[in-house]
Parts: structure tokens; C-alpha cells; sequence
């Protein structure tokens, strides 16, 4: 659009007229900032020269966080905005914290303390790693990162980080930080890496998700461990010895690396024995894991714990696979994969509980599996050690919570059938013998060791302590004493793993409530129906424990 002004003047365009305007704004902006940015910058330098000149070298490390940037002369000469630009805020502090905390925890010192807890505290029922090989690494490669085993350390780490003290220990929110980040890349990095080193790394992270009664997320990582283990062929080793890698076989042939150590070998066979332990252990009472490997003879077990100690030079002489240097780890490895097999087979069964022949057909069904654990039990599990050894006590409490599951689905009828049924008194003696030997051997134990065990072991306790409450409430009997020891048990684990603070609470509840009937309890109703197993009800049960739980907690 073009103005022809009447005076005579030259005629002017309105949109030249525009772009000049807006070319002069943004001129006179630029020119703002420049200003701006010069004062900021010159006011920046001059404090961050004062603050090196003025600061307390004494705030160093950790502590360095919690100093202020901004001092009184600074609070004198600028506003309280421009203050609070250049402190940093409580967030950004804590992460500095935690990076400083990363690369402490990597130091050979502070890392050969937490590798020594997790061999004194944890490799004594979870014995995947060989101890000489570990420390070995922590000594002689430089840098850590350059490692195989760098990834095993940082699972290592996440699991006894959050309970390690010292004088001076890292801020526990810091040292729960630093746990699971490192958990989160031991996951990442290991679906992205196949290796035996990966393998192994998340299995022991596992310890911190059912440790936390986070199952879901356990049995996740324990479905990524199976697969795994097949893709390094682990099973090929512990079942075909490698007859059939790289060569003829009447076995399909696999191209897969053959160990090159006696070391590397025992532990490819500890990785795919573990990973078997935690799915059927950790399913024990369900009837819905198919996913179990079948038991077969003539499968390589771990070797003897002394021999599996020695440093590679001595331990060649010896094939590790020699039947006679068995362990307490390999009878637990037996009873947990090979003799609960048959309770895990038995409970995937369906069973018409209207029909009276149905029953029995179960009843003596039942009856057959439990004389069978029975029968192994008196050769194979050693009673007289119950308090030295945790592998032995992890089996006695193991085998007791699977004759309890094998059991109780008919101890007491189902809802609207008691009076055709009734209990069958049978399998009710039978859980309650378990339960009493389960607190027999929580007493035999001390409370620093008891503190110390297998997370697994919480629920075993929990499946004793919910029997003795629901028979009593159903039955109308007396709660039997034999229950307080179960809960100490519990109690004393909860020392460690929230799992068993969570269950302990469910139990005090159960136990304030015996007088209370089931409709009106505070409870899930699951947790008095012995139709359901323990794990079936453990959604409700957290569910139920979160909207209870303290702040504070």
C-alpha cells in the first residue's frame, strides 16, 4: 500500500516504514542484552573470586555441598533475587553428592570393603562368584572400567552399598541413590552385552528386588537370566558336559565358546544353577510356574566350597565335577530344583473339590510326594549344624514351607464346603510339624547370622506364620507360642530387607484382629483362605501394607 502525502514530500512505503520500526526494536533489544550480559558476567567473576579467596578449605568432599556460595558482604550489595540465581539448589546439590559418591566408592579401598561384605554376608547362600578372581581384578587392572568383571562390581556395589557403614559413611539417601542407579545400568548394560560376567551381574542384583518385595520386577529379571543362560549355553554345559559344541555329536550342534579355565567353567555352571534356584524357589506354593526345567541325572553340580576357595594354580589338579566333593550348596541345589519339582508338578494339578473322589485321588497323591521328601530328607539333610552353616539352614526352612505348600490347600475345606467335607485333620498335623521345626531351627540361630540370610527366607518364615494364624481362626484354637519365634525370625531379617518389615506388619495385624471375623478384617480376605498360596496373595498384601505404611517408613 503506498500514502502519497499532498505536500510534495517523496512518497513513502508502509511497509519500508514497518521493517524500519521493527529493525530499530530489535536493535535497541540487542543492545539491552549485551548490557545485561556484560553486568552478569562482571558480577559472576567478582564473587566466584571472592568465594576462592574466602572459602574454608576445610569444606571438602561430601561436606563441600552444604556450603553457601553468597556471603554477608554479597547479601549487602545485591538483592535477595540475584541471590538466590546463583546459589544452587538442594536437588542439584544431592546430585553433585551422589557423583562424588560414585567415584569414592571406586577407590580400591572403600570397593575391597564392599566386596569383602558381600563374601562374608551374601556369598555364603548366593556362591556364584570365585572370591580370588574378584579381588584379583580390584588389584591389577587399571583403570576398573577396562574389566570384564567391571559390571559384576557395580551389582556388587548396589546390593551391599545401602547397609555398609563406616566412621564416616555416605549419607544413606545418597548411598539408596547410588544402589539403584547402578542396579538400572547393570540391567541395561547386560541386555546389551551378552556375556558370563552380565549374567552373573544380574543375578545378584535380583537379591534387591525380592529383597524389597518388589516380585514382579524379580521375576522379570529372573525370566531374563533363563534366557540368557540358554543363549551362553549354560545348560549344553551342565547337562552335555559340551558334547555337542564346535563338533559331531549325536546332540544338535552348538557354536559356543568351551570355558578356558577351571574357574570360568565353575562358574558357568553356579550361573545356570542359581538362575534355576531363584525360579523355583521363588514360585514355591504356586501352581502357575510352567516354566521350570525338568530334572534330569547325571548333571554337573557345583564343587565343594573349600575347593571352589583355592586360587586357579591349585585347584587344577582336580576336575571340579567329581561326585565326591559335594556341598551343603548342592544338596539346597538339589532339593530346590530336583525334589520340589514334584510339589511345583502336584500343584499345577486341578482338582474338583465337590467330589468326594477327586479328594481322595488328591489326599493320597499328596501323600505319595510327602513321603518322598520324607524318605530324602533323612539322607540327605544334616539337622546337627543347623546354626553354622546358612546354606543348611535355608534347606531345612526351605523343605519345611514346601511340605506346608503341598498341604494346605487341603488342611481345611474350601468356603461353603466345610460341611461336607471338614478338615482333613491329616494335612493339618503335618503343616503344623513343619511350622513347629521351622521355629525350631529360627531359634538355633543367631541373630547377626539370621540378619545375614537369604532374603528367600522371608517368605518361607511368613508361609509358617500365616498357617498358625488361619488355623487357629478358622479352628478356634490358641495361637501357638511357636509363633513368636517365627516373627523374631522375621523381625530380625527385617533388620535388612524391607520384604520382611512389610510382612512382619501384616502378621502383628492378623494377630490384633484374632477375635475379629474375617468379613470385617483390615486384611485382604485372601489372607485366611488357604486356597490361595502365599505368593498368590502378596499383590493385595502390598497393596494393602503401602496404604497402611508410616511416613516415616
Amino acid at each position: 500500500m503506498r500514502i502519497n502525502y499532498k505536500n510534495g514530500r517523496s512518497m513513502i512505503l508502509l511497509q519500508d516504514y514497518t521493517w524500519l520500526h521493527a529493525k530499530a526494536h530489535f536493535l535497541r533489544l540487542a543492545m539491552f542484552e549485551t548490557t545485561f550480559e556484560n553486568l552478569r558476567r562482571t558480577e559472576f567473576t567478582t564473587r566466584f573470586e571472592y568465594f576462592k579467596t574466602h572459602a574454608n578449605p576445610a569444606h571438602t568432599g561430601l561436606d563441600s555441598i552444604h556450603a553457601s556460595v553468597s556471603t554477608p558482604e554479597d547479601a549487602s550489595s545485591s538483592s535477595q533475587h540475584d541471590r538466590g540465581f546463583y546459589v544452587s539448589s538442594p536437588a542439584s546439590q544431592l546430585d553433585r553428592s551422589v557423583e562424588e559418591s560414585e567415584r569414592d566408592v571406586f577407590s580400591q579401598s572403600i570397593l575391597n570393603d564392599l566386596c569383602n561384605a558381600w563374601f562374608e554376608r551374601y556369598h555364603p547362600w548366593f556362591p556364584i562368584l570365585h572370591r580370588l578372581s574378584v579381588i584379583g581384578t580390584i588389584e591389577d587392572t587399571v583403570p576398573l572400567e577396562a574389566s570384564l568383571l567391571y559390571i559384576v562390581l557395580k551389582a556388587i556395589i548396589a546390593v551391599t552399598l545401602p547397609h555398609w557403614s563406616l566412621s564416616n559413611p555416605i549419607s544413606r539417601e545418597t548411598r539408596s541413590r547410588i544402589s539403584e542407579k547402578f542396579r538400572k545400568q547393570v540391567i541395561i548394560q547386560a541386555i546389551s552385552n551378552l556375556s558370563l560376567p552380565s549374567l552373573q551381574a544380574v543375578l545378584i542384583v535380583t537379591t534387591i528386588d525380592y529383597g524389597a518385595g518388589r516380585l514382579s520386577e524379580f521375576w522379570n529379571l529372573v525370566a531374563l537370566c533363563k534366557r540368557m543362560g540358554i543363549q551362553l549355553g549354560l545348560r549344553d554345559l551342565v547337562a552335555n558336559k559340551f558334547d555337542n559344541s564346535n563338533k559331531l555329536s549325536t546332540l544338535p550342534p552348538r557354536m559356543i565358546p568351551v570355558p578356558t579355565s577351571l574357574i570360568e567353567q565353575e562358574e558357568k555352571i553356579r550361573a545356570y544353577w542359581m538362575t534355576e534356584v531363584l525360579d523355583s524357589m521363588s514360585s514355591l506354593g504356586a501352581g502357575w510356574n510352567l516354566s521350570l526345567s525338568l530334572p534330569e541325572s547325571e548333571l554337573w553340580f557345583p564343587c565343594n566350597e573349600a575347593v571352589w576357595a583355592f586360587p586357579e594354580k591349585t585347584t587344577s589338579f582336580s576336575s571340579f565335577d567329581d561326585s565326591e566333593v559335594s556341598s551343603a550348596f548342592s544338596v539346597y541345589l538339589n532339593l530346590v530344583t530336583h525334589q520340589l519339582y514334584q510339589v511345583h508338578l502336584f500343584l499345577q494339578q486341578s482338582y474338583d473339590a465337590t467330589s468326594a473322589i477327586d479328594r481322595a485321588r488328591w489326599q493320597s497323591q499328596c501323600i505319595s510326594v510327602d513321603e518322598a521328601l520324607d524318605k530324602w530328607r533323612n539322607s540327605n539333610l544334616e539337622t546337627n549344624y543347623l546354626g553354622h552353616d546358612s546354606t543348611v539352614v535355608l534347606s531345612a526352612v526351605t523343605f519345611n514351607a514346601a511340605i506346608i505348600a503341598l498341604y494346605q490347600r487341603l488342611a481345611l475345606p474350601p468356603k461353603g464346603l466345610a460341611e461336607v467335607h471338614g478338615p482333613w485333620y491329616h494335612a493339618i498335623q503335618r503343616c503344623l510339624n513343619a511350622c513347629d521345626e521351622m521355629s525350631t531351627v529360627i531359634r538355633a540361630v543367631n541373630d547377626a547370622d539370621l540378619e545375614n540370610m537369604s532374603p528367600h527366607m522371608i517368605f518361607c518364615i511368613f508361609v509358617a506364620a500365616r498357617f498358625y494364624l488361619v488355623h487357629a481362626k478358622v479352628l478356634s484354637v490358641e495361637i501357638p507360642r511357636s509363633l513368636d519365634l517365627l516373627i523374631y525370625g522375621l523381625k530380625t531379617c527385617g533388620q535388612r530387607w524391607y520384604f520382611a518389615r512389610r510382612l512382619e506388619r501384616v502378621l502383628h495385624t492378623a494377630i490384633a484382629e484374632k477375635q475379629v471375623p474375617v468379613v470385617m478384617s483390615a486384611l485382604p480376605q485372601q489372607f485366611y483362605d488357604l486356597q490361595y498360596s502365599s505368593l498368590d496373595i502378596d499383590h493385595a498384601l502390598s497393596v494393602w501394607a503401602e496404604d497402611c505404611r508410616p511416613p516415616s517408613v
